[in-house]
């Protein structure tokens, strides 16, 4: 028993002491950080960098929709000034009263400014601090961030949300932005050395609107595709189960489709020392709207599947083109295509993939098939 009663001893004397409570904070003594802006500022010296952080905060009472002394806003947006997000950070200390938390953040906001000159660096606290998530959702402003942060929505009383819920949904019923959202996913992109694409958002006084994408080689913005473009590139990695397609037919008619699902496959071969890319997206989905056909035929449908098919593909050859001669950015990820099935090719060539890449040859074949049609009585 003696041999029992010292170890016995401890464990209830550590289970006292461990399981206190002396750290902990009240929930109303929280302020929830919910949005971050950031931007670039001019600086007196070249060399060094200068941000503008704004910062979207808010309380409990805030978040559960229960604000009722009138003189209390549901959020509140600051902003701080320095060489580094993290000074920026400890700067807000001499402003707010309570200790702000990272957990609950939504959404990063990068200037379009900043985000031509580079963002390794301002995300790079994000990833580092162990308060942060990797799945916030980034966005690329189309102008400054401290405008997106501070655009007030009609409906949702914290604005940094509204984004957040936004690109969810966004993703997944329009297409017209990448499916790439998250600082984590970026994060991966950057270390394997790949190109990403970022959604791009446009602040208004009252809303915003996420539309298109903007290009990164590695860390550093190049320019911007639109949502139409945006669209196409998804059909390409095969990102796409939703959205619309609308083809013409004569006597100004037109067709809605609505896509249930697509997939795409992307084989390389070297031809003439040099990479060809063979591109084949399938596509599935159904009649949304083909105005009051009421005698719909099986030639009528196959009809409309090939001029589905080739609106797809002039669309995707568009991007295609687009991207290797503006931009030589490899978001179709046909590099790694390459080294995984022509490795010692991609070896010899990895250091002039832009200019290879820029000349490289794609084929395109797209096959779609309308499944349903709706009712037509």
């Amino acid at each position: 028993m003696k041999l029992w009663s010292l170890p016995c001893l401890c464990i209830i004397i550590a289970s006292l002491l461990l399981a206190g409570c002396w750290d902990r904070v009240e929930i109303q003594d929280r302020l929830f950080v919910m949005g971050v802006g950031i931007d670039k500022l001019p600086s007196k010296e070249k060399k060094k960098p200068r941000y503008r952080l704004t910062v979207q905060l808010t309380e409990a009472q805030a978040l559960s929709g229960k604000v009722k002394n009138p003189n209390i806003a549901p959020n509140w947006n600051i902003s701080t000034a320095g060489e580094s997000i993290f000074e920026c950070i400890r700067l807000m200390t001499t402003r707010i009263a309570r200790k702000p938390f990272y957990e609950h953040l939504q959404v990063v906001v990068i200037g379009e400014e900043l985000a031509r000159e580079g963002i390794e660096k301002p995300l790079d606290v994000f990833l580092r601090d162990q308060e942060m998530r990797r799945k916030i959702k980034l966005v690329i402003a189309k102008g400054e961030a401290k405008d997106v942060i501070e655009v007030k929505p009609r409906l949702m009383p914290v604005p940094a949300r509204y984004i957040s819920i936004m690109t969810e949904e966004a993703q997944v019923k329009s297409t017209r932005i990448p499916l790439m959202s998250t600082v984590g996913e970026f994060a991966s992109n950057l270390h394997a050395g790949s190109d990403s694409m970022i959604p791009r958002i446009e602040p208004h006084t009252r809303e915003v609107k996420l539309d298109g994408g903007a290009l990164f080689k590695q860390d550093k913005m190049v320019g911007w595709l639109s949502g139409e473009e945006v669209k196409s590139h998804r059909w390409i990695v095969g990102t796409k189960s939703a959205g619309n397609e609308v083809i013409f037919l004569q006597n100004q008619k037109y067709s809605t489709f609505e896509v249930k699902s697509s997939r795409a496959t992307i084989h390389a071969v070297i031809r003439n020392n040099r990479p060809v890319f063979h591109i084949r997206i399938q596509i599935e989905g159904h009649i949304a709207e083909d105005g009051f056909d009421h005698n719909p035929t099986l030639q009528k449908i196959r009809e409309k599947e090939q001029l589905l098919s080739k609106k797809i593909k002039q669309d995707v050859e568009i991007v295609i083109h687009k991207v290797q001669r503006e931009f030589q950015t490899d978001i179709f990820k046909f590099g790694e295509q390459l080294r995984r099935h022509h490795y010692k090719y991609w070896k010899a060539h990895q250091k002039d993939w832009p200019q290879v890449f820029k000349e490289a040859e794609v084929e395109v074949q797209v096959d779609t098939s309308i499944r349903r049609i709706g009712q037509t009585k």
